[in-house]
């Protein structure tokens, strides 16, 4: 356990998240056989539409920047927070798109789009975007920042160009970077539930006051692009929805499956939970600064996000969209096995809403725990139960005839 200075207990209340896990939704009708081509054809609609709602809200983000940038003040500023924080929740969702083989994260195809590192690589060194606090250069990095350096011209291409130039933590571009700009350092302790603090004056009287404005314009103008680009070639006769639904039909189920996979039992459990729950990066060695969403501290929000992408994913249901699915396959072929997938869906979902509900800052949690520990706290739980769910869709994918 990580030594804390102190605990005192901070009452808030967190705005539930509704999770699609309920018993009753088993995905589509189960009465008649399952054609895997209905299966395959109601994903890519799934994938579509939620590329487009998070498209649509990168651009609702677009627009709250632009008016704060035409009118800095403290309301317009918050407002873009605010905007920030909705678009983030529908993208977390669409991670569980990623190791399907398909464009987000494929370089070296006529139809890639290959921008998954521009989109969202983390965690970041936030000096090589900006100013950072003395003292915190231990953690936060110590580059000369593009803001800072004038020779730097602050556009689009620029962005994308230095994104990851240097090491994997120099990152320019995509939601962090945005978040960065936003929230600037989270420099408190976790006890003291606080994000970063960053004033609306970084934009008014300031030292680079203009050229954060055109980093923090530019920045979201890209991720506005780069949502377009993954929602036209999913969009209908889009680029690489005609290659993906010309597949053969389990190397389709395949690909899908396995995001499915990559994300619960690996990416997330591992990746954004295990990391930040062992790391000692951040204010007294207390790992905040290997959180997903650290200067935002919004990773809560992200844990749920990414799993319940996975859910959208297995019982083919997100928004409006809803049909045959995986599990309905597997429930065709085993009502036993497809028991067991849903019952460890539901399993992870519960423990993924202890974090995204709880009274604690998630930052606050992981510092309470390490992955030796002999008995879990809620989060290693949910690791635990992300692990489990991810072996289940592993067995389930056999059932169907697919190996991952």
């Amino acid at each position: 356990m990580k030594f804390k200075l102190f605990n005192p207990l901070y009452l808030f209340t967190l705005t539930l998240f509704v999770a699609s896990c309920s018993s009753d939704d088993d995905g589509g009708d189960t009465s008649e056989n399952i054609e895997k081509s209905a299966v395959i054809e109601n994903y890519a609609n799934l994938v579509y539409q939620s590329y487009l709602d998070s498209y649509t809200g990168a651009v609702s983000l677009q627009t709250a920047v632009d008016v704060f940038i035409e009118t800095p003040t403290d309301a317009n500023f918050t407002a873009a927070k605010t905007a920030w924080l909705s678009a983030r929740d529908i993208y977390g969702q669409t991670e569980a798109y990623r190791e399907c083989n398909g464009p987000v994260d494929t370089e070296n195809e006529a139809w890639s789009v290959g921008n998954e590192g521009q989109l969202n690589a983390w965690p970041i060194d936030e000096s090589y975007i900006d100013y950072v606090a003395s003292g915190t250069e231990a953690y936060a990095g110590s580059f000369t920042s593009i803001i800072s350096d004038t020779t730097v011209t602050i556009d689009e291409a620029t962005l994308a160009s230095l994104n990851e130039e240097t090491t994997d933590k120099s990152i320019s571009t995509g939601w962090h970077a945005i978040e960065f700009l936003l929230w600037g350092q989270d420099n408190t302790l976790p006890s003291e539930d606080l994000p970063g603090q960053r004033e609306y004056t970084d934009y008014t009287t300031a030292d680079d006051a203009d050229r954060r404005a055109d980093y923090l314009q530019a920045a979201t103008d890209l991720l506005v692009n780069d949502l377009n680009a993954l929602t036209t070639t999913w969009a209908p006769n889009g680029a690489y929805r005609t290659v993906f639904e010309a597949l053969d039909e389990d190397v389709a189920l395949k690909q899908f499956i396995n995001g499915a996979f990559f994300i619960a039992g690996d990416e997330l459990s591992s990746e954004r939970i295990i990391a930040p729950v062992d790391s000692t990066d951040g204010i007294d060695g207390l790992g905040q600064e290997d959180e997903h969403s650290c200067f935002s501290d919004n990773t809560h929000k992200d844990i749920w996000a990414n799993a319940q992408g996975v859910y959208n994913v297995v019982f083919g249901a997100y928004g409006n969209v809803s049909g045959d699915s995986f599990y309905d396959l597997v429930k065709e072929k085993d009502a036993a096995q497809a028991e067991k997938l849903k019952d460890a869906a539901d399993e992870a979902m519960e423990k993924v809403n202890a974090i995204a509900n709880n009274s604690e800052p998630f930052d606050y949690l992981i510092a309470l725990e390490n992955s030796t520990d002999a008995n879990f706290g809620v989060v290693m739980q949910s690791v635990v139960a992300l692990q489990d769910w991810a072996d289940e869709i592993s067995a389930s994918a056999t059932v169907i005839g697919i190996n991952l």
